[in-house]
């Protein structure tokens, strides 16, 4: 027995060794399999902590228990900078008998601690979520019944959840902070209950700008009867409670396609008034425990019907609220008699049939009653009917609903009565009659120690008909000093089919005590404006441009003003006096800086009045600007903090069709890139979408220039550009250095010491999107004069003497040269032009490429003797006499290539008919010797011939000269075929022999060797 005993330990303790090896011993099995499921699967970057996975029996024995550690999964392309998922640590546990069955192996819990998830969608409806990988070799459908992996869950968690829903299609934006949340549900079963606890410590939702949930706090206990076959989610028994208000649902919720179908009631469980408050943005706070409320509520609704692309469901919402009332502990005053009855019904889920119906609206504040109703119907075409009344002491206001930092006074009225359609097309609107009223106001806020102070304002509204030329509304009186400065206003507006107004401003402000007030989130102002306007006027006048009938009148001055804001330069005016008349302002004093800029300015605008009103009217205006210094670049990048860079990305600029501004301008030094122009002069328009510059003439690079040209924007995909030029005395070399469009046009212009005159010179083309430009459509050309120039070692000339074995070619000089140029077809074609390359003359004609390809043709006149000794060796031999003939020889070079690597070859040379013309005349000679030689023996061979005819008789003389004159004739044919067969020998030797000399030549590879 007691070995039996010994076995059965023994077996145990094997079996837990092998529980606690066999994970260590397989894990890089199973990192690297899951790493290529992932890479095979997930179109996106998923990183975890290879020391951090492990695979356990013993976290969850018998079970078996995968871990994974820092796991996360970041998106990529528009995505690349959002984290989809990061897990500090995520949990699997897997069922130990499905695995050694190898059945379906099923899922048992999954634990998630801390996990961040930001889910999102642009506006074109692309998630950040849809990262999986299609199998493209799937043909047929896969039958999920036959998976091994089965989902019987019986537990899940996540602790300490922080959640990210962020749609812009829709657009929708939830927030969830510290979220805690188990479940359990046995998944396996077509039919289960489900069931769930959730805490969320903050959630926030916005819908299109409004934010319905301000950091909420959230508890659920939820059961749900799961139907999995029919897509059918019923609530049993459910509590959810947003901050201290508690709900409870009934109902259902089924997705059987596309559409969402739903018939949900809730209702409100036992709750109080105060318990509705804390639904309330901003009350839920430290705070809330000190406020006392009574009062009793009820609040019921319902969603009911289809939810899809088209349709929504029906909906409603009741509230009453009955004898409430509010008071915070530490405050004297209470909100009393608080009764609320609300109803807002949709039951066929079309907007336009929405009834929001306040019957009842009462309380009050402190002695101050309120009482209001609210009724509207359609969200289009609002059918309004409302009645507010109501009357304020602000300073018990503020004791009710206190604001850190704030004081109030004063008494507040208002009675407003309303009914009617407003409709915009229809030009229809309520009937109105409204009165406001504000006696003795007083703001004060700790920010700033002054306060505004006697504030008066006496303002009504009138329309009885609901037709909006019917419509009256009055500021008899607006009325406030800070800090001993009043500032007065009055204003009277009637029929708003065509405006009428007379509007009266005087007094001054001090913008800096404003903004301490009133501060604007992201902007500083500093500064004091004082004005002093009147206007009267109806909108069809200005339409018309009838100024005579605008009478406006008055002054406006602005001093030691301020505006400056993180994105660009701080504008600061010092001083700038302006004065109104119905045609235009003019600005009689304007001085202050852009930035570091310096900047004065004086003139007029006009057609003010139309521009302001209208969207489409063109504002005008003829100005005089200038600077002592003014720096561009601090204005060409997003942050005025860091420096203007090449890499700077570009885009487009669209110039305003509505301006018409003619701006002649006068600056001593400019700031521009990496050029400083000096003494800048001309005039600038901008008009119709277009600027442009008349004359504009400014000194930089040692030389001065004028420019004449613009930038077109109209049609903004392909934006335009076009310029005529003269320029003096420009350096060549720094000009290479400064503009691109010198780099692309004339690379040779780096190689070059000196300076260049442009008589004229114009260039056009489209800009590209990144307002570059598009070198495939730049058209132009003109004279360019080298009047005393050098050219210096470079690629080209380097080849021309490694081909020609020419030495002294550099440095080039380049004197009184004119260069004719043309650009076309993405080329700069140049005419034929002479230069002289130290000890040679030179011809040269041809192009270059905006793309930087080379096509030239040059002409080099050489002596003889500087060709070589294989021209002079070959020229002696050929002619049998020493070559001792001073004149030069012309070589005929081609250049093709790029600048930095130019390809050069000898296309021919003058030498060629040289030594021709010399070996013909050496042939013919022979020829006229070979005749010569063959006449003398003739004549030598008759005489011998006569000797001895006389000895014979008469008719043998006559046979045998037959055959003489026969014989004579066959020899000078043949001496005649000798001659030219030598002639012919002499022709194609001299050809072989040039040959070889030029094919020698043109082997720059073979004779660098040499």
């Amino acid at each position: 027995m007691k070995k039996v005993v010994l076995i059965f330990l023994g077996v145990i303790v094997l079996l837990l060794g092998a529980a606690f090896i066999l994970p260590i011993i397989y894990k890089d099995e199973i990192k690297a399999k899951l790493e290529q499921e992932i890479a095979k699967k997930v179109n996106a970057k998923v990183y975890f902590d290879a020391e951090g996975f492990s695979v356990s029996l013993f976290k969850h024995f018998p079970n078996i228990t995968a871990s994974l550690e820092d796991f996360g999964v970041v998106g990529k392309d528009v995505f690349r900078s959002d984290t989809l998922l990061a897990v500090p640590k995520f949990q699997v546990t897997v069922d130990i008998m499905s695995v050694i069955s190898g059945d379906k192996i099923k899922v048992k819990a999954v634990d998630l601690e801390s996990p961040r998830i930001l889910a999102k969608v642009l506006k074109d409806g692309k998630a950040n979520w849809d990262i999986y990988i299609a199998d493209t070799t799937q043909t047929e459908e896969v039958d999920t019944s036959q998976s091994n992996v089965a989902v019987g869950i019986d537990s899940w968690s996540v602790t300490n959840g922080h959640i990210i829903y962020d749609d812009r299609s829709i657009p929708v934006y939830t927030k969830v902070v510290n979220l805690n949340h188990t479940g359990s549900g046995d998944f396996e079963k077509e039919v289960f209950d489900m069931n769930s606890q959730t805490s969320i410590d903050s959630l926030t939702i916005n819908f299109d700008g409004v934010e319905y949930l301000s950091k909420k706090k959230v508890d659920a206990d939820i059961t749900l009867s799961m139907d999995l076959k029919n897509s059918k989610y019923t609530f049993k028994e459910n509590n959810v409670k947003l901050n201290d208000f508690a709900l409870g649902f009934d109902g259902w919720f089924a997705m059987p396609d596309t559409n969402y179908t739903m018939d949900i009631t809730f209702k409100s469980k036992d709750n109080t008034f105060k318990s509705l408050l804390s639904m309330v943005p901003g009350v839920y706070t430290e705070s809330f425990k000190d406020l006392e409320a009574k009062g009793d509520i009820a609040f019921d609704g319902y969603v009911k019907g289809t939810f899809n692309g088209v349709q929504m469901p029906g909906f409603g919402l009741n509230t009453k609220i009955s004898n409430g009332s509010m008071k915070y502990s530490a405050l004297p005053t209470t909100v009393n008699n608080i009764n609320v009855d609300m109803k807002v019904d949709d039951a066929s889920g079309n907007l336009e049939d929405i009834l929001v119906d306040i019957q009842k609206f009462h309380l009050d504040l402190g002695k101050n009653p309120v009482d209001g109703r609210f009724k509207l119907k359609g969200l289009s075409k609002y059918d309004i009917d409302t009645q507010i009344k109501a009357q304020l002491n602000l300073a018990e206001l503020i004791q009710m609903f206190p604001i850190d930092g704030m004081t109030l006074k004063g008494l507040y009225a208002i009675d407003v009565k309303a009914k009617g359609v407003y409709d915009t097309l229809a030009k229809r609107m309520p009937a109105v009659t409204a009165a406001m009223s504000l006696t003795n106001g007083y703001v004060k806020t700790s920010q700033f120690p002054a306060p505004l102070e006697q504030m008066n304002v006496n303002a009504t509204i009138n329309n009885s008909t609901g037709q909006m030329r019917d419509t009256k509304i009055n500021v008899s009186n607006f009325r406030m000093i800070l800090e001993g400065e009043p500032l007065e206003a009055k204003a009277y507006v009637e029929n708003l089919d065509d405006y009428t107004w007379d509007i009266k401003v005087k007094g001054g402000a001090d913008l800096t005590k404003m903004t301490k007030i009133y501060p604007i989130e992201g902007m500083t102002l500093t500064g004091r404006v004082y004005a002093d306007i009147e206007t009267k006027g109806k909108m069809s006048d200005v339409d018309a441009q009838r100024y005579d009938k605008l009478p406006t009148s008055g002054s406006a001055q602005l001093t030691n003003f301020t505006y400056s804001t993180k994105d660009m330069p701080t504008v600061k005016i010092t001083k700038a006096e302006m004065s109104f008349t119905p045609q235009e302002i003019n600005l009689t004093t304007f001085n202050g800086f852009l930035g570091k800029s310096d900047v004065a300015a004086t003139g007029s605008i006009s057609n003010y009045i139309n521009y302001v009103l209208h969207e489409n009217a063109v504002i005008k205006g003829n100005m005089s600007f200038s600077s002592t210094k003014f720096d561009v670049n601090e204005w060409m990048v997003d942050d005025p903090n860091k420096p203007a860079t090449e890499d700077t990305p570009l885009t487009v600029v669209e110039i305003p069709k509505n301006i018409d501004f003619r701006l002649v301008s006068s600056l001593k030094e400019v700031l521009y890139d990496n050029m400083n122009l000096k003494d800048m002069v001309g005039t600038i328009i901008v008009k119709d979408g277009t600027v442009r510059m008349e004359n504009l003439a400014f000194n930089t690079l040692g030389g001065s220039f004028i420019a004449t040209g613009g930038y077109d924007s109209r049609d903004i995909k392909k934006p335009a550009y076009d310029f005529n030029l003269k320029i003096n005395n420009l350096a060549i070399a720094e000009a290479y250095q400064t503009f691109n469009t010198v780099k692309t046009m004339m690379p040779m212009a780096q190689y070059i010491g000196g300076s260049v005159n442009v008589p004229e010179f114009s260039i056009k083309g489209l800009l590209k999107q990144d307002m570059m430009p598009d070198m495939a459509t730049v058209t132009g050309g003109g004279i360019l004069k080298l009047v005393q120039a050098t050219l210096k070692e470079s690629p080209v000339t380097q080849g021309f003497a490694a081909v020609t074995k020419l030495s002294n070619i550099t440095p080039a000089e380049l004197k009184d040269v004119i260069l004719s140029a043309k650009i076309e077809n993405g080329r700069v074609s140049y005419q034929p032009f002479d230069v002289k390359l130290k000890d040679y003359a030179a011809n040269v004609s041809g192009s270059n490429g905006l793309d930087g390809s080379l096509d030239y043709k040059v002409k080099v006149d050489v002596p003889t003797g500087k060709v070589g000794a294989q021209v002079t060796s070959f020229l002696s031999s050929q002619l049998k006499t020493p070559v001792t003939n001073p004149e030069k020889i012309q070589l005929d070079l081609g250049v093709g290539g790029t600048f930095n690597k130019p390809q050069i070859k000898i296309l021919g040379s003058s030498a060629t008919g040289q030594l021709k013309s010399a070996l013909t005349d050496k042939a013919n000679a022979e020829v006229d010797k070979a005749k010569a030689q063959a006449q003398a023996e003739l004549e030598k061979k008759k005489a011998e011939l006569e000797q001895k005819a006389k000895a014979e008789a008469e008719a043998k003389l006559k046979a045998e000269q037959d055959k003489i004159n026969a014989e004579i004739a066959k020899q000078k044919k043949e001496l005649e075929e000798k001659a030219a067969a030598a002639k012919k020998k002499a022709e194609e030797e001299a050809k072989n022999k040039l040959k070889s000399l030029f094919n020698k030549g043109t082997s720059t590879k073979d004779t660098t060797k040499r």
